[in-house]
């Protein structure tokens, strides 16, 4: 699973550029509504281009280009385009480290791009590993195990930060034992999607010895 976790975009999305930098890709259908919101408002829009099947997003501030990818987003919600709206914002990261912008995470599987997301793999000293199964109203991997905990890191959040509140929300796990986590290393996932979105998001693993006596308890419904 791990070997095959990196695909070969589908040949069928258009890209998404930052300046010349390739940074996701969309849907045909995806394009055509933006391409048709950009013709038609004159106001709002002055930073995001369609031209020849590409997207191409200004290098200007982050907050003027988060400002119009939040209307972007908002009309692809409107014409339900965006599905499994959550009112939570990731961060685009650029390879130094810089948030170049932020957007509903939706959006982020839309336009296929890069997030980042913490997985901790919980088990006891008996070889014993505790393993989630997900809520069936997920829109990725919906029903299937997944472990002690995984999710997105917000905007704002530090790895630690993230794998903390999720351990808390997803199974119950406390500030007395989250001080035992020990990073691990990440894997690179990328793959088409069955609404042809494309999901691309490095997973940061920690190891998390948890006590015999100790059962997780999911506490937000995930």
């Amino acid at each position: 699973i791990i070997e095959t976790s990196y695909r070969n975009v589908p040949h069928d999305l258009f890209s998404v550029h930052l300046g010349d930098q390739v940074i996701g890709y969309v849907s045909a259908t995806i394009y055509t509504a933006i391409q048709h919101f950009i013709e038609q408002d004159d106001q709002s829009i002055h930073y995001i281009h369609c031209a020849n099947q590409k997207i191409i997003l200004d290098k200007v501030t982050p907050h003027l280009l988060s400002i119009e990818l939040r209307i972007l987003a908002q009309h692809l919600r409107d014409v339900h385009l965006l599905n499994g709206w959550r009112d939570e914002e990731f961060s685009w990261i650029d390879e130094h480290g810089h948030d170049r912008f932020r957007v509903e995470r939706t959006f982020f599987r839309a336009f296929g791009l890069h997030s980042r997301a913490i997985h901790i793999n919980g088990f006891t000293t008996q070889n014993k590993l505790w393993l989630a199964r997900r809520s069936h109203r997920k829109h990725i991997d919906p029903n299937l195990l997944d472990n002690v905990t995984a999710g997105g890191i917000s905007a704002n959040e530090t790895l630690l930060q993230c794998a903390v509140r999720e351990l808390r929300e997803e199974a119950g796990i406390g500030q007395e034992l989250t001080h035992l986590l020990n990073p691990i290393g990440s894997i690179d996932v990328r793959r088409g999607l069955v609404d042809s979105s494309l999901h691309h998001e490095t997973l940061y693993t920690f190891d998390l010895e948890l006590p015999l006596s100790f059962q997780p308890k999911n506490q937000d419904l995930e």
